[in-house]
């Protein structure tokens, strides 16, 4: 519903060209190597893409195409990886057409797209640090629920190594507890429709 609704809010606006609505990352990631776009507006995951792996597609999709303004708008409020995916603005969805307008008018509005910005109500000091690449790739591997020891064995490197990846990644992303990153893995898990309201 939010998908539509504000593509139709989008359309209402004169000098915005929308070349079209998608579901998926699969077309995503086509219709950008097909299509010059300046803008993509997208959710974080779809129903065959988890958050964490959402994330990472839009991470690799903002490399290969760095001129293109990547808006994320979604109800995933979990700052750590949210700024992981290199998106230029990150708003978080409105149920409703008048949240969605009022939404859709912040966005347009913005002088800027290189801060992360949330509702006001909703605003927080984010200083979590950026991952590198193979301190991503663990990650993705702990979302999908490996242990230590099979991370270690599928990058062929010591069980150490990926101990310590592990406490700079909870570094980075400012856990606290091994209890809160097994929560956040769980969370990052999870594919459309599988996502509990909560949020870390």
């Amino acid at each position: 519903m939010v998908n539509e609704t504000m593509t139709q809010i989008l359309r209402e606006e004169g000098d915005i060209i929308i070349e079209g609505a998608l579901y998926n990352f699969v077309s995503l990631k086509s219709l950008l190597e097909l299509r010059k776009l300046d803008v993509v507006f997208s959710e974080v995951y779809d129903a065959s893409t988890s958050i964490i792996e959402g994330l990472d597609l839009l991470r690799k999709l903002k490399a290969q195409f760095p001129a293109i303004d990547i808006i994320l708008h979604t109800e995933i409020e979990i700052p750590a990886l949210l700024i992981q995916s290199n998106a230029d603005a990150i708003y978080m969805k409105q149920l409703g057409v008048e949240g969605c307008r009022a939404s859709a008018a912040q966005i347009l509005n913005a002088e800027s797209m290189v801060s992360v910005l949330f509702y006001e109500d909703r605003k927080r000091h984010y200083d979590f640090e950026m991952l590198s690449d193979y301190e991503w790739e663990v990650l993705i591997m702990f979302s999908q629920q490996m242990s230590i020891t099979n991370i270690a064995d599928k990058k062929k490197t010591d069980y150490r190594r990926i101990s310590r990846m592990k406490h700079a990644i909870m570094n980075k992303l400012k856990i606290n507890n091994n209890v809160a990153f097994s929560q956040l893995m769980a969370l990052a898990g999870c594919k459309f429709g599988e996502y509990p309201p909560v949020s870390l």
